[in-house]
């Protein structure tokens, strides 16, 4: 031990048993309080609030005190550091400063514990406040492409623009604008927030007519199929980009990735995989062709060909079918679409049909 520690021992030792009532803790604590950040006592605040939060205690003598707490709410909690006073009798306080998550709501705890090594004393005191989130108000994109003009831009030209705007996918950005930060703001990649502008019914059923899929039913599709179990819409699109104008932004993972094994023969190397897979099945404006050689003007989400299947299969009325592995295109869609002498070498169903199967 060195000549300094061993002096500030005697001093704290000499402390500590200085005074009267040496049997008695020699603090009382008087409470905390939560404060902003110009003092003014508080019950309730806002996300992204700067706060302090104040404990007061007194001493009688000399003491050591260590101080520390905790402030707990419904989704998020803070640790309030270690303070150590070595302080003489008088009335003391100490303050711990912090900002409120933008994210938190609802009601809040705040724990202070006071602690005297010496006589083993250990007191808490309490203070409440609760976390009011204000209303979110409808901004408006144009307010978006201030900080996002790069997506702003790409957004212009996709089919989205101008009626489907950033709010309607990623909800008021009043809060983001006050507090940006990605816990104010709306960020989803699941379908179910596509799925109000892109399913029909009750998103079951895949509606058709006159021999191709009604438009706007990519949710319907995907969710049957087994894509629906394992991925969600934002895993391969980013919606921001057009897949006409900007592709190779829009579309954020190739078919590759998920199926590295798969092998491509027959001289369809250089075809795309969603050529074959996501053929134009669907009629959004108008439809080209006729009999087994009718397209429409939109790609399929349906993904599976179902090779043994014959010209006709797919529908049943004004429904797509249905097998034990749901929906599936026929090869009229997936080989006739492009074979159709026109676009490429003319073939007939029954052709294609006995070809296919060495594709992959």
């Amino acid at each position: 031990m060195t000549r300094y520690s061993a002096v500030l021992l005697f001093i704290t030792l000499s402390l500590f048993t200085a005074g009267p009532a040496r049997g008695a803790a020699p603090f009382d604590f008087e409470g905390v309080t939560v404060t902003d950040s110009t003092g003014k006592q508080i019950t309730q605040c806002q996300p992204g609030q700067a706060l302090r939060y104040k404990a007061v205690y007194s001493l009688d003598r000399p003491a050591l005190v260590l101080l520390y707490g905790y402030v707990t709410g419904s989704n998020w909690s803070k640790k309030l550091d270690l303070r150590i006073r070595l302080r003489l009798s008088g009335l003391y306080s100490v303050v711990w400063s912090g900002s409120i998550p933008v994210n938190a709501n609802g009601d809040t705890r705040v724990d202070v514990v006071e602690y005297t090594p010496l006589f083993n004393e250990r007191i808490v005191r309490s203070a409440f406040f609760t976390v009011q989130p204000f209303e979110a108000p409808y901004v408006g994109s144009d307010v978006c492409s201030g900080c996002h003009s790069t997506v702003y831009a790409a957004w212009q030209q996709t089919l989205h623009y101008p009626y489907v705007g950033c709010e309607a996918c990623h909800g008021p950005g009043g809060a983001h604008i006050q507090a940006p930060s990605p816990a104010t703001i709306v960020i989803d990649y699941y379908a179910s927030g596509c799925k109000p502008c892109h399913s029909r019914n009750d998103g079951t059923v895949i509606e058709a007519e006159n021999g191709l899929i009604k438009s706007q039913q990519q949710y319907n599709e995907w969710v049957s199929t087994k894509h629906g179990i394992f991925l969600q819409c934002g895993n391969c699109h980013n919606p921001h980009y057009s897949v006409e104008t900007a592709r190779a932004k829009a579309i954020k993972t190739p078919c590759e990735l998920c199926h590295p094994l798969k092998r491509i023969y027959l001289g369809m190397q250089l075809v795309e995989c969603e050529n074959c897979h996501m053929p134009p099945a669907v009629k959004t404006l108008q439809s080209t062709g006729f009999g087994m050689y009718l397209k429409g003007d939109t790609a399929s989400h349906i993904w599976r060909i179902k090779n043994e299947a014959s010209y006709g299969d797919m529908f049943i009325g004004s429904a797509a079918v249905k097998d034990g592995n749901g929906p599936f295109l026929t090869l009229n869609f997936a080989c006739l679409s492009c074979h159709n002498g026109a676009d490429s070498r003319l073939y007939d169903y029954t052709s294609v049909q006995h070809s296919a199967t060495l594709v992959h």
